[in-house]
């Protein structure tokens, strides 16, 4: 806007037309909401000024639009601008006598500070905002209280959005904590209540002594509070910060569970659901602190969700089953969604205390405190007692907070719970359940009845009975004839009825029926079905069907998916003998019917759920319903049109129909192929990949009918395929070579002789650059040898050829003087698919020709001592293939082999010896009978070849055990292998590390505990570096999982122990493994932390042991060995500060901040940084310390550099002067506040003030006027 605009909008603003005047600011407002909007900087005073009169506008109209202008215009303004304006405001706040204009300004200061707060970048600008608003509170106490409360909430978005930084170089950190007490004893509760929970705020956000002295204000008025509603109100504020800052609060966690626990059961006030709320928040952040309180906890959990002194619930039938009741009576229960009566009793407290009793059962029953079986045992049981809660909300608590128990019995049980101990234990707990179903049942379906026009109550006693039938498949079938009418009613009626008017839990649907259809999917996704199913399926079929026709959003398409799921049950127990599937042919065939005339629709998922049905169909009843449903269903899924969307729909239920399982009669499928393949010729010539991809997969399922299609028309599908590759020669889709290889089996040789050209030439390509672990090239090699054997001479000539470029090329490379040579790597994919190929190519061969494999065509590959760079890299190919066929069982046992693989393990080109390395592995880890003797062979071998045995012992038990899982293996070689670790005085291969931690990885909870065991009692450095290496290897490693994490959590004592060792490289790989654990894995070590501090700062101290003199001609010169260990120990304590600041021990901070001055220059950085990170957090240590900072700064700025130093020398001592000058200036403030002015450091400050010093005063100005420049 202009400045002549703006002189207008001041004039109409004045004006006394009300309506005038709210125009002017309306315009302002929509200006300001433009992507373009602008102001000079003096329009925008002027603008902010004329808005805050308006605040103060007799029109409440008015009074609102500037205070929305105000909440935009801060976008246009510069900060000091909108420093000015809330300043402002608040001086106008604080000025006011009475209520007169207050309200306005408060308001208006709210919305704009929390607009500002949250989207400005600059925080440090935030934090200025509290200045003003912290004035204003302490000078407007006799105001109304919705005007202070305005001002809390301000004042409150500044404590959220930048607390860190308030304390920083004298920020409001200390005048904020003042007035917040200060209110804390005013007359008006309100204000109180709101002052604690800025307070509360505060103690989360201001990290350090402030923090925790806030904290302990707050805990200590929660003690000392005699009045129901003061203790309910400061109980609210500790649970707030405990779901924030769970760690802060554990000191004071047993004082709370003793003192609400005294009170919990003998009051009905606010403070009985703020004790429940406590106990929730503790138990889900704290559990360890409640374990041994956890059944009184329980106790009044129970208690609190019965509390209901104004109803007996025992009076009614509760348990009674409705079994009896017909559909009609329940029909009626369904033909309304609403009860305008259902939220009429919120005037009654109870209802809230209930509320939080269960909301702590749901809390309990997932934690750590209870099993799974007693979480559904004791406290479902409770809970079931509660399905007929007269109040709905807490009614849907109840069933919202049973069907979680469920959810999480159902995520713990695995595919196969007989497996393990831990899946036993689940399995109990899924048994628990089924247990406990004609309870739950009896008691959702008395629910039901008892309150029809509850349509959320019905929603979620389906989402209870979907669990159950998830959990365990039969769960529910001896119930069946209770639940049954319940459905049939519920998929009968109106598509009007159920639909919510609100949703209180994402575990319902939008739509009643949608609930029940997912049931219905829950219930037929099993893999047997009992008599009682099948009655209640064939009572609720045409219920499921007369729902097609629904015009409710989701219910059809739905409806059409759980139909198909049941057909693939019902022909699934047709198959097996226990049912009879020919009584539903003639429903199926009406479905199909209904499905046919609406495969136009233009709703696409309904659509694409038709198709998938009519495929399901063809598949699962195809030889059983009418031959001409067949003909309309092929029909209508081979004629691919109406876009991309449509045609991947159509080709997916296609897939489906043709599928290996399909009952689809063979002829018909013959009839129908010249048809698909008419569809997918064009197809496979498009550019839409999902399109031709999924066409592919056509191809594939065809193949197993390639009889019944033309050799010319495989020969146009396969040219089709060969024309994808072509598209992507590097990477072909992996479908397309599985589609590749079902029809190159299906065509001619002459064709292929034809094509051979470019199809070897596409292929080899591909053998080269192809993804390893498809495995899709492989099949296309085998197919090819079994198919065609007069070819393959010349395809293998092929790969041998691509593989020798590739290999060429490297090795060019690598010999090359330039910087190619740093670039080269070798090319293992391209070895690694060459060989699978060359492998899999003869494997078909020989099945085609029925000889057994033998390595015979590698003969001519095989070179003694290669030397030329074709026969080396022959040479690796053929010892990866003899690796891969040992790997697949392919090399039989034999001793000419292992003497012919040793060989060449001692070859003289590293390339040979590594591939070596990886068959011989590869043939010992097949025949594990081998390993201990090649173990032997590698740790008394002193050859070129040692380095590569011990890989070929990593290979070998790579596949014996990570790959076999063989625990007859893994016990005898980690006996062999520790035992030879532990005896050894020398240091042994790096590679023991590696193959310790493949044991380690695969067995976790066997070799973890016996790892950290064997760290413990080593009393060989070299061998304590071993297992130390191997616990950093496990770590590190990407299959590290769960498992690994909770063997490592226990044994992280013993292992960390090591911290305090006598050599200094067992202290600094365990201070390495600690580091990991920080950065990656805080969980697992933020309970011993405590422990090991005193150890892990006692390592920041220089170790004078282990600084040696050394000369160097006329000079000497000191080498400190530990100075790598230190850097580690000072990196692991800056890991701390950032991810655990509360628990870290002040004074050992700054000692060890005092230490780091003076040391190394890396060291020195690290400590630049800790300082900067804590001088706010532990201001009273570093003041009690400032003199001893003094002077290790004064001993930085003290050393002096040779005369003769170079440059760089002389640079690592100007940045050493400036990293203790920026530590001077981040704690200088802290000096000024503790009124220190004299003493070293306040003689060090001076000097650095004193402009005859000139790079100390330049540094220490360019500190001190730039904050940023410190950090």
């Amino acid at each position: 806007m202009s400045t002549n605009e703006c002189r207008e909008f001041l004039r109409k603003v004045k004006n006394a037309d009300q309506d005038i005047r709210s125009m002017a600011i309306s315009d302002l407002l929509s200006h300001l909401n433009t992507p373009t909007a602008s102001l000079s900087k003096e329009d925008g005073e002027h603008y902010t000024g004329a808005l805050i009169e308006l605040l103060l506008d007799a029109q409440s109209y008015v009074q609102n639009l500037a205070t929305e202008c105000l909440g935009q215009i801060f976008k246009l303004i510069d900060k000091n601008t909108t420093l000015t304006t809330v300043t402002n405001i608040c001086s106008r706040v604080a000025q006011r006598t009475s209520a007169d204009g207050a309200s306005a300004l408060s308001v208006a200061l709210r919305v704009m500070v929390s607009r500002v707060a949250e989207s400005t970048e600059d925080k440090n600008f935030v934090t200025k905002l509290a200045h003003p608003i912290v004035s204003a509170l302490s000078k407007s106490k006799e105001l109304p209280a919705d005007v202070n409360i305005d001002l809390f909430a301000a004042l409150s978005e500044v404590v959220e959005n930048v607390g860190s930084l308030l304390a920083v170089d004298g920020g409001p950190a200390d005048a904020i904590q003042e007035l917040l007490l200060d209110y804390s004893t005013h007359p008006n509760p309100n204000l109180v209540r709101r002052a604690f929970a800025v307070l509360g705020k505060f103690v989360v956000h201001v990290t350090g002594e402030r923090s925790e002295n806030a904290l302990n204000t707050i805990f200590q008025r929660y003690q000392d509070s005699t009045k129901e509603s003061d203790t309910a109100v400061l109980l609210g504020v500790l649970v707030a910060i405990a779901r924030q800052r769970p760690a802060c609060i554990k000191p004071v966690v047993s004082s709370i569970i003793d003192s609400e626990l005294k009170t919990v059961n003998d009051c009905d006030t606010d403070l009985r659901v703020a004790s429940l709320l406590a106990f929730e928040t503790i138990v889900r952040h704290c559990s360890e602190l409640a374990s041994d309180r956890s059944s009184e906890i329980y106790a009044a959990a129970i208690k609190a969700a019965k509390y209901d002194p104004s109803y007996n619930y025992e009076d009614g039938d509760e348990d009674e089953m409705v079994s009896g009741s017909d559909g009609d009576d329940l029909e009626e229960e369904f033909g309304d969604e609403f009860d305008e009566d259902i939220y009429d009793d919120h005037d009654d407290t109870a209802w809230n205390i209930r509320t939080g009793g269960v909301r702590l059962l749901g809390t309990l029953a997932k934690s750590d405190l209870l099993s799974p079986v007693d979480a559904v045992a004791k406290i479902g049981s409770a809970l079931i007692g509660g399905f007929k809660e007269r109040v709905d909300i807490v009614r849907i608590e109840v069933l919202t907070t049973y069907t979680a128990i469920l959810d999480t019995v159902k995520a713990q049980l695995g595919p196969e719970p007989e497996v393990t101990l831990t899946m036993k234990v689940e399995n109990a707990a899924a048994d628990a359940v089924v247990q406990q179903a004609p309870q739950a049942v009896s008691a959702l379906l008395s629910s039901m009845k008892q309150y029809p026009k509850s349509t959320e109550t019905k929603q979620l006693a389906f989402a209870v009975l979907s669990r159950i039938v998830s959990i365990r498949h039969s769960a529910l079938d001896s119930l069946l004839t209770g639940v049954q009418p319940v459905v049939s009613s519920a998929l009968a009626a109106n598509d009007s009825a159920g639909a919510l008017q609100m949703a209180a839990t994402s575990i319902v649907r939008t739509n009643l029926k949608l609930d029940v259809l997912e049931f219905l999917r829950a219930f037929v996704t099993r893999n047997s079905m009992s008599d009682a199913a099948d009655e209640f399926l064939f009572a609720v079929k045409d219920g499921i069907k007369s729902n097609v026709s629904s015009q409710t959003a989701q219910v059809p398409a739905t409806t059409f998916s759980v139909a198909g799921d049941m057909l693939a049950l019902l022909r699934l127990a047709a198959d097996t003998g226990s049912q009879d599937a020919s009584r539903y042919i003639s429903w199926t065939q009406d479905m199909v019917a209904l499905a046919i005339s609406m495969a136009s629709t233009n709703d696409l998922q309904l659509r694409v759920s038709v198709y998938d049905f009519i495929g399901t169909v063809l598949c699962q009843f195809g030889d059983l319903v009418d031959a001409t449903i067949v003909d309309q269903g092929l029909s209508i899924l081979t004629t691919w049109k109406n876009g991309t969307a449509n045609v991947l729909a159509l080709i997916h239920a296609l897939a489906a129909a043709l599928s290996a399982s399909t009952h689809l009669r063979r002829e018909r499928i013959v009839t129908a192929v010249p048809m698909i393949l008419e569809q997918i010729d064009p197809v496979l010539r498009q550019n839409e990949v999902k399109v031709y991809t999924s066409a592919l997969g056509i191809v594939k399922s065809l193949s197993s009918y390639g009889d019944l299609a033309t050799p010319e028309a495989n020969e146009r599908i396969m040219l089709g395929v060969i024309g994808i590759i072509e598209k992507s020669p590097g990477s072909p889709p992996v479908v397309a070579l599985q589609a590749l290889a079902s029809v190159s089996t299906q065509v001619s040789e002459e064709f292929i002789k034809q094509i051979a050209s470019k199809l070897i030439r596409l292929l080899s390509v591909a053998s080269v650059h192809d993804k390893p672990g498809s495995g899709a090239l492989e099949q296309v090699y085998e197919a090819i040898g079994k198919s065609f054997p007069s070819i393959v001479e010349q395809w293998g000539s092929e790969i041998l050829s691509s593989w020798k470029q590739s290999y060429e090329v490297f090795d060019k490379q690598r010999s090359a003087k330039n910087n190619d040579a740093i670039l080269a790597q070798f090319p293992t994919s391209a070895l690694a698919n060459a060989a699978k190929s060359l492998l899999a190519l003869f494997v078909g061969h020989y099945k085609a020709v029925g000889q057994a494999w033998t390595d015979a065509f590698l003969s001519d590959l095989l070179y003694v001592e290669p030397k030329s760079t074709t026969e080396v890299a022959l040479t690796c190919l053929a010892l990866r293939v003899l690796g891969y066929a040992a790997a697949s069982g392919l090399l039989a046992q034999d001793p000419k082999v292992s003497t012919q693989l040793y060989s060449y393990i001692e070859s003289s080109n590293d390339d040979v010896r590594n591939e070596a390395a990886f068959a011989l592995g590869s043939y010992v880890g097949y025949c594990s009978g081998l390993l201990s003797t090649l173990f032997d062979n590698a740790t008394t071998s002193t050859g070129v070849g040692a380095t590569s045995k011990m890989l070929a012992i990593k290979a070998a038990l790579d596949l014996a055990i990570a790959t076999k899982r063989s625990v007859s293996t893994a016990e005898a070689m980690w006996t062999q292998i520790t035992t030879y670790v532990q005896a050894s005085e020398k240091p042994v291969s790096d590679v023991i590390a590696q193959i310790l931690a493949i044991f380690v990885i695969t067995f976790p909870d066997v070799y973890i505990p016996q790892l950290a065991s064997c760290i413990a009692s080593s009393s060989s450095t070299p061998a304590k570096i071993s297992f130390i290496t191997a616990f950093r290897t496990v770590l590190a490693d990407k299959h590290f999982n769960s498992q690994c994490d909770a063997q490592v959590k226990l044994v992280l004592p013993t292992v960390l122990a090591s911290i305090s060792d006598a050599d200094i490289n067992v202290r600094r790989l365990t201070l390495l493994a600690l580091y990991t654990l920080i950065q990656a894995k805080l969980e697992l070590v933020e309970d011993v932390i405590p422990s090991i501090q005193p150890a892990l700062f006692q390592q920041t101290v220089i170790d004078e042991r282990v600084v040696r003199e050394i000369s160097m001609g006329p000079f000497k010169r000191k080498i400190d060995d530990g100075l790598e260990m230190r850097k580690v120990a000072y990196m692991c304590v800056q890991l701390l500060i950032r991810h655990m600041l509360s628990v870290v021990d002040g004074v050992a901070l700054v000692d060890c901040v005092v230490r780091g001055i003076p040391d190394d220059p890396e060291v020195r950085v690290i400590v630049q940084h800790m300082v900067m990170e804590t001088a706010s957090a532990f201001p009273n240590n570093y003041v009690a310390r400032l003199d001893d900072i003094g002077k290790a700064i004064k001993e930085v700025r003290d050393v002096k550099v040779h005369k003769s130093a170079v440059k760089q020398e002389v640079d690592k001592k100007e940045d050493s002067i400036k990293a203790a000058v920026s530590i001077a200036a981040k704690l200088q403030p802290l000096a000024k506040q503790a009124q220190l002015d004299s003493g070293l450091f306040a003689t060090m400050i001076a000097d650095m003030n004193n402009p005859s010093n000139e790079n100390l005063y330049q540094y220490y100005k360019a500190c001190t006027e730039s904050p940023s420049a410190s950090k």
